[in-house]
């Protein structure tokens, strides 16, 4: 083009919006419709992108990831981007419940201290 605008057709203009791309999930398989427009997506879900991000560690994160276990359910993990604390728990879930557990150990044991 040289500085002009191109004008499309209202029906033109309908073909190209319902246009689909079609790709397939590097995690799943499954078929993956976009748009032409706007970013190109890769996986079909956020739970296939999750999984393979975890199988898949991009080598500059490699240095600082470390296998860990988590207390409250006893799972390995890898511990990766750890900058101002080590990670823990595997998940939120656990960490929820690891915290839980920290309070009623704490609350038990000011308990135990009152009665002396």
């Amino acid at each position: 083009m040289n500085g002009t605008i191109a004008v499309l057709s209202a029906e033109e203009e309908k073909e190209y919006k319902d246009a689909v791309v079609k790709s397939f999930c590097p995690e799943c398989g499954k078929a993956v419709y976009q748009n032409p427009r706007g970013r190109r997506k890769k996986f079909c879900s956020d739970a296939c992108r999750f999984a393979w991000k975890n199988k898949h560690p991009k080598p500059e994160n490699w240095k600082s990831t470390r296998i860990a276990v988590c207390p409250v359910c006893g799972k390995e993990f890898l511990a990766s981007r750890e900058y101002k604390s080590k990670r823990k728990y595997c998940s939120h879930a656990c960490a929820n419940r690891g915290r839980a557990m920290e309070k009623q150990a704490a609350a038990e044991k000011e308990g135990s201290h009152e009665s002396d």
